[in-house]
């Protein structure tokens, strides 16, 4: 008997259910990924403002504050009385906590967190979390000497 090339009905339906499971797979990981790519780019802006308005501060020899509201998600940048920058989390993001203090003793910072950026550029060591939905989470540290702002993803 000769058979007909092709495939049978049976066999084009466990391939198409095997790319439906892969498909699910990488739709779900490239979704995880995205979220971990906001999470860092809210992290950066946020670090990038802090540099920023510091610089500022010693180069015009004046004092802004950055005031971090963790309940809104939101942060502002203030200087003589007057807003110069309001800046928000991605949607879905909120602030987790802000430590502030020496490193051997950091201390918790009540809503709203308010961080002197000040002329001789000299802040309190300084720790703010970021987090998402899903729990992951980014801190901020800000240097108490050095204008430098480094970042570490927990999970």
């Amino acid at each position: 008997m000769k058979r007909d090339a092709g495939f049978t009905l049976v066999e084009l339906a466990v391939a198409l259910s095997i790319l439906f499971v892969i498909g699910g797979f990488v739709i779900a990981r490239v979704d995880a990924f995205s979220s971990r790519q906001a999470l860092a780019s809210s992290a950066r802006t946020l670090g990038n403002t802090i540099r920023l308005y510091r610089e500022k501060a010693q180069a015009e020899e004046e004092l802004y504050t950055l005031r971090v509201e963790l309940d809104r998600g939101t942060y502002t940048i203030r200087c003589q009385g007057e807003t110069v920058r309001v800046g928000k989390l991605g949607p879905g993001q909120s602030f987790g906590k802000v430590f502030t203090g020496p490193l051997a003793s950091l201390v918790e910072v009540p809503s709203p967190a308010i961080l002197n950026l000040g002329p001789r550029g000299l802040v309190p060591e300084t720790r703010i979390s970021i987090e998402n939905p899903w729990k992951e989470m980014i801190t901020l540290t800000v240097g108490a000497l050095a204008n430098e702002v480094t970042y570490a993803e927990l999970e």
